[in-house]
């Protein structure tokens, strides 16, 4: 579910639709990989819905062609989130990356032109950051997942997000922190009303 909100967060019916194939597409292959890897699970009984093991290849494929895109623009926001999250922590000036001239979006869009195949920061506002305001805290969470797990595989690191509980709830109560810095910070200009909620489940 994480990664199907990273994917398509907007609000309409065309992005819902999207996410729900995604999710079933995600579900699918993670059942054809963990019986891949463990002929032991895949002989024993487990509660799966059937959906997951009957989609085809060609409808995976088809759900999952532009999702690595889609994770590589959220962790290109996360990049242009970070120095206005970081200052809305401290209550102090960030300290700026060299040839930033000044914290604002647009500064922090051509830092990251390169990174995100564009040639015009308008094009990264417009395409890359725009689309992630209503999950920039979450995808600030991944992006300091990542960071800390030290992968520069970023497809390979995404994993745990579907397979490890404490990758998990280490993401969602950081993205919960990083939800209130959004609401602190007056530079991103964001309603914290349009974010996506993020919370951890109770355990029975």
């Amino acid at each position: 579910m994480v990664l199907t909100y990273l994917a398509y967060p907007g609000e309409g019916a065309s992005d819902e639709e999207r996410r729900s194939q995604l999710f079933g597409a995600l579900c699918t292959c993670m059942v054809r990989t963990i019986c891949g890897v463990d002929p032991g699970w895949a002989i024993s009984p487990h509660p799966v819905k059937p959906i997951y093991g009957l989609l085809s290849e060609p409808d995976c494929n088809r759900s999952l062609r532009s999702f690595p895109r889609r994770l590589h623009d959220r962790m290109i926001a996360a990049r242009m989130a970070y120095p206005f999250l970081k200052e809305a922590e401290s209550g102090e000036k960030f300290d700026l990356p060299a040839g930033i001239k000044r914290l604002s979006l647009n500064q922090m869009a051509e830092l990251v032109l390169s990174d995100a195949r564009h040639s015009d920061p308008d094009n990264v506002e417009t395409r890359i950051w725009r689309p992630s305001r209503p999950v920039i805290h979450l995808a600030s969470a991944v992006h300091g997942y990542l960071h800390l797990a030290g992968s520069a595989a970023e497809r390979l690191a995404f994993a745990p997000l579907m397979t490890d509980r404490t990758v998990l709830e280490y993401v969602a109560r950081n993205a919960e922190h990083c939800e209130s810095l959004v609401a602190k910070s007056s530079r991103l200009r964001i309603n914290p009303e349009t974010l996506i909620n993020f919370r951890l489940a109770h355990r029975e």
